[in-house]
């Protein structure tokens, strides 16, 4: 049984202009949502969307983060600096990064410690590729970049999420079956456990990206492992992002009318 609120996030890549923002700050605070929403828009618009949103429950999140703190180092945004303007989160080693900036588990590492010692929460995305994937090295994958990206990071009094993202699923209209992603999901808060301690693994959510839309996200989110989901394309519609955060409110509330149910009978 699910012990944590839905996570819902989207993720505007390099996406989206002042049309965008008014339309998904105007559909947004029109509704009051009971689970956890983040959004996640390119650099440039960080500051409007915290400043527009700051009366809501929506967080605001950045795409990446710098390894450094500071310095000599142009283009770069520290934690500091993305807490400053507003940040709730940050994410970490999406695909994206790893293919076309050739980051790596060593980087995410630095990254990920960055974030907590700036109190952002990180999501460290991690996921095979499709050659990976047909070869069943999903697991070896996945272990190697869990292992090497969270191995030595505190967690004391600080929040970290884990997005699954098969890298073959994103953008192509193929999102991995509920099934198959509750049993990666499964494997992944096992290893969590072997990284951390059982009490705080159970604390981290475990979300999934890769193809999400309105037509999935309720299949998915009633897969006893899967804390939330993490949207690209979907996200960039308003509508239908708002869509996918209602039924992820729906999922939510009958689950906790299960869980009161399930109290009552003990």
């Amino acid at each position: 049984m699910k012990n944590k609120s839905p996570l819902v996030v989207a993720n505007w890549k390099l996406n989206g202009g002042t049309d965008l923002i008014c339309a998904s700050v105007s559909k947004f605070l029109r509704h009051n949502f009971k689970v956890n929403i983040g959004i996640a828009p390119p650099y440039v618009y960080l500051g409007d969307m915290a400043n527009f949103l700051k009366n809501s429950s929506i967080m605001i999140g950045s795409q990446n983060i710098s390894k450094f703190e500071s310095g000599a180092f142009t283009g770069e945004t520290s934690g500091q600096m993305l807490k400053e303007v507003g940040c709730n989160f940050c994410l970490i080693g999406h695909s994206e990064r790893r293919q076309v900036f050739l980051e790596n588990n060593a980087s995410c590492q630095t990254k990920i410690a960055r974030a907590l010692e700036a109190n952002l929460m990180p999501i460290i995305c991690i996921g095979e590729n499709e050659q990976q994937y047909e070869l069943g090295l999903t697991k070896h994958i996945l272990y190697k970049q869990l292992h090497e990206s969270l191995q030595g990071q505190d967690l004391t009094g600080k929040e970290l999420c884990i997005a699954y993202e098969p890298i073959w699923a994103i953008g192509s209209g193929k999102a991995a079956s509920p099934e198959s992603v509750q049993s990666i999901h499964a494997y992944i808060y096992e290893e969590i456990c072997t990284i951390f301690d059982k009490e705080t693994a159970d604390k981290i959510r475990i979300i999934y990206g890769g193809s999400v839309n309105k037509k999935n996200a309720a299949e998915l989110l009633a897969m006893p492992n899967i804390d939330g989901l993490l949207v690209g394309g979907a996200s960039l519609d308003p509508e239908h992002f708002s869509e996918i955060c209602e039924l992820a409110n729906k999922q939510a509330a009958n689950a906790t009318v299960q869980t009161n149910a399930e109290a009552v009978l003990a």
